[in-house]
């Protein structure tokens, strides 16, 4: 993608990552001036619709479409109208929260992407059909759905039902959609596309892998709902849809066993090692999930935050940021120098270090051993890694002599 669109989306992901270790830091030392609530909405609202959703905005423009210089003006256009979104995002849920102001960007940043979404798949029509394609098609459709329960709120906002079980079953479906189908079926595309010369993609593993991954997305979106109406039938329908998915995973792993030697020698280096962590997360992700088939262990889980929160961070990091910091390096956005590489190592360690003290100390809470010593100040110290890597990048991109695409 342009070298301007790229940096941008890293300096959007350096602001919801200093935002986050503040969130962090709340917890080691009292801060009398920090709605915490607020520093939450900006962290989160910049880190998916600043970082991940402009970053797959320019690799989907960049790599799959060859616009004519109308419809690039058009995308460049867009993709600013949307980032000033996301900078009105970015100042006004940290300091005012949830109100009219923020509301508005939020609503800027829905419309830019229906005015996205249509523009690409007119320009994707003309496109050859590829099962690349449609995992890429799909996305696009998870990503209107998601944005459904955002209007849907309006009017249960204004009959008085904020922070009703409704309320909070129409966020969880918007979370559920954008992680699990936008991103997910988005970058699964864009590594299919890349690949599709050079491996065949329409075979029966493939086929299975989609649809089955379908189908386990839309079920387990219930046990989002299932914390406030925790009903039997419920608990059920998740752990169909999670054995849906075990089967979607079966089909993605058999793909990759038939090809590992071409994407053995397709990538090479720090390239091929964000691959292997962005599709380990990806497996993981599955595997967690598949704890939850018992209805038992699926109430436990929602209810340990350092559970829900290492999950969300596992889709967000783990596999998410590291697919596309991926795709970055596979197409010279990121020069991978040494300075590069050693920012590349310092937030990756910061990604697993947080990762595992998050899930150690949910288990010691569900085996009611307490908190583990200087739980706050450790993860603090090791969340730190992840802006102080992230900067690295920004910085190296932003210099002089470096030769970025």
């Amino acid at each position: 993608m342009p070298k301007s669109w790229f940096k941008v989306a890293v300096l959007n992901f350096l602001f919801a990552a200093c935002l986050g270790l503040l969130m962090r830091f709340a917890f080691v030392e009292e801060l009398a001036w920090l709605d915490y609530r607020n520093i939450m909405h900006g962290h989160s609202h910049v880190a998916m619709l600043g970082w991940i959703y402009m970053a797959i905005f320019g690799f989907l423009v960049s790599m799959v479409l060859n616009p004519t210089e109308e419809r690039k003006r058009f995308y460049s256009k867009l993709f600013w109208v949307t980032q000033a979104s996301v900078i009105g995002m970015l100042i006004s849920f940290p300091i005012f929260g949830y109100t009219t102001i923020s509301i508005v960007f939020s609503t800027l940043h829905i419309i830019c992407s229906y005015f996205f979404v249509v523009g690409f798949w007119k320009d994707f029509s003309k496109v050859k059909k590829s099962c690349a394609g449609l995992f890429i098609k799909t996305s696009m459709v998870f990503m209107i759905l998601s944005t459904l329960a955002i209007w849907t709120l309006i009017p249960v906002i204004i009959a008085g039902f904020k922070g009703s079980a409704l309320y909070y079953a129409l966020i969880q479906f918007f979370l559920h959609f954008q992680f699990n189908g936008w991103f997910i079926f988005s970058l699964l595309g864009l590594l299919f596309w890349y690949l599709e010369h050079k491996v065949d993609l329409n075979t029966k593993p493939i086929k299975a892998f989609y649809g089955f991954l379908v189908g386990g997305t839309m079920l387990t979106y219930v046990l989002a709902v299932t914390w406030s109406t925790p009903l039997p039938v419920l608990f059920y329908i998740n752990s169909f849809g999670v054995i849906i998915q075990l089967f979607a995973l079966y089909y993605f792993l058999l793909w990759l066993k038939i090809n590992a030697g071409v994407l053995k020698v397709s990538f090479k280096g720090f390239t091929s090692l964000l691959l292997k962590i962005a599709i380990a997360s990806f497996v993981l992700k599955i595997l967690v999930q598949s704890i939850l088939i018992l209805p038992a262990i699926a109430e436990i889980a929602y209810t340990i935050r350092n559970f829900v929160i290492g999950f969300l961070h596992l889709i967000l990091l783990g596999l998410a940021s590291t697919f596309i910091l991926f795709f970055a390096s596979l197409f010279k956005n990121i020069i991978l120098d040494t300075i590069s590489s050693i920012g590349l190592w310092i937030f990756l360690a910061g990604i697993l270090g947080s990762e595992l003290l998050l899930f150690s100390q949910g288990s010691m809470l569900w085996l009611s051993l307490g908190f583990m010593p200087y739980y706050y100040e450790i993860i603090f110290g090791i969340s730190a890694f992840i802006p102080i890597g992230i900067l690295i990048i920004f910085t190296r991109l932003s210099s002089p002599s470096y030769k970025a695409h």
